[in-house]
């Protein structure tokens, strides 16, 4: 349970100096610490790897910023190797996808997703006895259309603050981080929502932060319209950790309904049809936007292949056909 939700060094931290922690069986007590110590070595080997990353995005000018757990485990975490993760996630505007994706590239780091299609793409760097090292690159806030433009690169930039520790990196402005763990939650539906690493970065960003903040950070959210998915972190942050929320932030975020005119216009602002469209107004050349198509409608014959499971190439007409005219009803809905 600790290894699902992502809480076994936070556990190990949180406890061992508790007298009930010598209560508690020695084989479990030993795999917990065990699992904290792989992830401060972890944390170490990742820590080099980003700050060479950093790096190289600072002598070319490509403006980035940590995101999630590799930023709240620098900002508002006890130390670094308390906050688990499986990878680091940067965030960059799509405007510089290019030169992005070739610092990788030069770096060292193996890409191994496609590039456009998902807002994100994931390098790798084997370690030797190690797990690989994981950057998730990001182009947009989230990857889920109806909160991809919640949060614009330049808005996220301009608010940012430094990381302690990484002088050449910035991360996001507390409020900012709050509305981003709080969408993270729900923004993927192969995610279990209620996964305790996140609600407890929810806890500790509200722990920190003044009534003003949160104040405003309410006012954010409805200007947004995502009150009602924040409200639900808080509440169930609240429920997990008696998070302190003061009332006149829960009455703040209740919000009110729009008008149904209002309505269709956010329905198409945050719909895959309305995102395409974006994407192709902000990609920075014809060989990029070429390539995000190519990535939707005509990916390689072996990744579809493995897709769908088949051996038999004689299945990739079907496969293309069934590929293009999905992607077709996919984005163009406003779904």
């Amino acid at each position: 349970m600790c290894r699902h939700h992502g809480v076994q060094a936070l556990l190990c931290h949180c406890m061992h100096e508790r007298p009930e922690w010598f209560s508690w069986p020695n084989n479990v007590r030993q795999e917990l610490s065990a699992m904290s110590q792989a992830n401060v070595a972890q944390e170490l080997i990742r820590n080099h790897h980003l700050n060479g990353l950093l790096k190289i995005f600072l002598l070319r000018n490509i403006r980035c910023l940590l995101l999630k757990g590799e930023a709240l485990a620098r900002t508002h975490y006890a130390a670094p190797g308390v906050r688990t993760r499986g990878d680091c996630d940067l965030f960059f505007d799509l405007r510089e996808i290019v030169e992005a994706r070739q610092a990788v590239l030069d770096a060292g780091l193996r890409i191994v997703s496609p590039v456009y299609k998902s807002h994100q793409f994931t390098v790798r760097r084997p370690v030797k006895g190690h797990d690989v090292i994981e950057f998730d690159v990001h182009s947009r806030i989230l990857n889920h259309p109806r909160y991809a433009r919640v949060l614009s690169f330049d808005e996220a930039f301009n608010n940012s603050v430094p990381v302690p520790g990484l002088s050449t990196s910035r991360a996001l402005h507390p409020v900012d981080a709050l509305l981003h763990a709080c969408l993270h939650r729900v923004a993927n539906k192969r995610h279990d929502p209620d996964r305790l690493i996140w609600i407890y970065d929810i806890h500790i960003l509200v722990d920190q932060m003044t009534v003003a903040d949160l104040r405003e950070f309410a006012k954010k959210v409805m200007k947004k319209n995502v009150q009602i998915e924040c409200l639900e972190g808080l509440l169930i942050a609240q429920d997990c950790f008696h998070t302190n929320i003061p009332r006149e932030v829960v009455e703040d975020l209740m919000g009110h309904e729009a008008s149904s005119y209002a309505a269709w216009r956010r329905r198409f602002a945050h719909s895959n049809l309305s995102l395409l469209i974006d994407d192709f107004r902000v990609l920075p050349s014809f060989r990029s936007r070429w390539g995000l198509l190519r990535e939707l409608f005509f990916p390689s014959s072996d990744s579809l292949m493995r897709r769908y499971k088949k051996t038999n190439r004689m299945w990739l007409p079907y496969l293309y056909l069934n590929q293009v005219l999905g992607g077709i009803v996919r984005r163009l809905s406003l779904h």
